[in-house]
């Protein structure tokens, strides 16, 4: 009895350490993977990102050649590898438009129903639907990614600036979301301050304009901040007679740059902003207006055209600007 139990528990020290063995070898081969993956998965994204930037340049060539059906067939092959562009919304919403333009209109429609489900609130989203897809959202999710994301601080400032200068408070926030996220001691890699991020030159030619008696210090305080930032806005948009989409690209990126890029050969203005050479402006203006319509959609406020009519109009030549009277394509 006593060799048979001296058996048995050889048998069961055994069976332990072949588990304990296994488990070991699981956990080792489950961390090898996790290190495999982490060191694989930047490759693999940016391996994607060069695809769809291919793929992107090339059927952007196409469309420009008046050729919508090489264009969609390009932007097809992309498949999911946009999802590790930027915006990935921006292929969905190319495709739609060269259906459109190959008469292929239930196409059309399918996709527009998946990019308001797939993007709702997304910059090409509401060029298609002037909720930006709410529609296909329930009412909970929408008001949760409205009161988390789009916040609605320093009201009393806001309000001030946009009386004195013009520009609406719905702009006046879009610009500071995307210029600060909010935070009133930001200050960028340039030099640029505050919740506006205004330059200190840029404060000082507006403090001047305003008749405002500022210092350096005095920039960063979130009422003159908001006020030097709206009161330049307002400066850019008379400079281009209202055209919003040049104004928001020369808050950006300054406005001799954006004087120079004309038209850019556009025909439209979605097609003016794919255009921008600068790709930290370029995505700047989307964010923008995208900010804007959230803003305005939130708050109820009816003034000017829905972002849509991006697509029914175009930039005009620069040089032609001042002599047209009262032209103004956009609101503030």
């Amino acid at each position: 009895m006593q060799y048979i139990t001296s058996a048995f528990k050889m048998c069961l020290s055994t069976l332990t350490q072949s588990i304990v063995s296994r488990k070991r070898l699981i956990l080792a081969l489950a961390a090898l993977f996790s290190v495999s993956a982490a060191i694989s998965l930047p490759v693999v994204a940016d391996h994607c990102r060069q695809h769809v930037y291919q793929k992107w340049a090339e059927g952007w060539l196409a469309w420009k050649n008046d050729d919508p059906e090489a264009a969609l067939e390009v932007w097809s092959d992309i498949g999911i590898s946009a999802n590790f562009s930027a915006r990935p919304s921006r292929i969905e919403y190319w495709k739609i438009r060269a259906m459109e333009k190959l008469g292929r209109e239930e196409e059309a429609c399918l996709l527009k129903t998946k990019l308001a489900k797939r993007y709702p609130f997304d910059f090409y989203t509401f060029l298609i639907f002037s909720d930006g897809g709410a529609g296909s959202l329930g009412d909970a999710c929408r008001s949760k990614a409205e009161s988390l994301f789009y916040p609605n601080p320093w009201k009393k400032e806001v309000s001030a600036a946009a009386a004195r200068t013009g520009v609406s408070e719905s702009m006046i926030l879009s610009v500071m979301r995307q210029e600060s996220k909010f935070r009133k001691n930001a200050v960028s890699r340039s030099g640029a301050q505050g919740l506006m991020q205004i330059m200190p030159t840029t404060a000082k030619d507006e403090s001047r304009s305003l008749k405002m008696e500022t210092t350096g210090s005095d920039i960063k305080d979130p009422g003159n901040n908001i006020l030097l930032g709206a009161s330049y806005f307002a400066r850019l948009s008379r400079i281009f007679s209202g055209e919003l989409p040049r104004a928001i690209a020369a808050y950006n990126a300054g406005m001799m740059p954006v004087t120079r890029w004309n038209t850019l050969y556009a025909d439209d203005w979605v097609e003016w902003i794919e255009e921008i050479p600068y790709p930290e402006t370029r995505e700047y203006v989307r964010s923008v207006l995208e900010n804007h319509e959230m803003y305005k959609m939130l708050s109820g406020e009816k003034s000017g055209p829905p972002i849509s009519v991006l697509m029914s109009e175009g930039p005009m030549p620069v040089e032609k600007l001042a002599s047209v009277p009262g032209h103004k394509k956009s609101d503030m």
